[in-house]
């Protein structure tokens, strides 16, 4: 024979304090992965700067292609565009193609212009030919050093140190 048991009255504050730690755990969680993160995530954006120059001018140039003569006849892209049961005017296929890459070129431009001002507050430094040598120009720390010049666990190291500048420029107290 089953006994009916009284469930236990909720307690309010009990539920509420752990709600709080459970958001103060999982905000320590996510301050401790950004931090680890920053260096490493600097170097994939400085790496990224020079493919990002020569995405613009590449999406500027098919923009203008679709401004010239028109949307392409077929296109993955086109197909984003269409509704299922809803058949889009060529001019409306043409419309949101023109808004995407105009899209897609203002966020690019953003991300060159943001690394590009990182990088203006370390080019002053002497070493500055490790970072634009490593992450610009794909160069070998030898050839960075030939240039500098000094030895090669020099320009590492000088250039580890102004990669963490950089991180700092760019995700703040984060990077710390």
């Amino acid at each position: 024979m089953a006994q009916n048991k009284k469930p236990k009255p909720l307690d309010i504050n009990a539920v509420i304090e752990k709600a709080v730690n459970a958001g103060l755990q999982a905000g320590r969680v996510q301050a401790a992965s950004e931090t680890k993160n920053a260096y490493k995530d600097t170097e994939k954006r400085l790496y990224a700067f020079p493919v990002l120059q020569n995405r613009i001018v590449d999406n500027r140039e098919r923009l203008q292609e679709y401004l010239l003569h028109g949307a392409p006849g077929r296109s993955k892209d086109i197909v984003r565009f269409t509704r299922t049961g809803t058949r889009l005017t060529p001019e409306e296929i043409l419309d949101a193609l023109v808004q995407d890459m105009e899209a897609r070129i203002a966020a690019d431009e953003y991300e060159v212009a943001t690394i590009a001002g990182a990088l203006k507050t370390i080019e002053a430094d002497p070493y500055y030919a490790a970072v634009a040598g490593k992450f610009l120009e794909g160069r070998t720390d030898d050839d960075i050093a030939a240039v500098i010049p000094c030895d090669a666990s020099t320009v590492r190291r000088n250039r580890g140190r102004l990669v963490r500048r950089l991180a700092v420029w760019l995700y703040g107290a984060a990077a710390l």
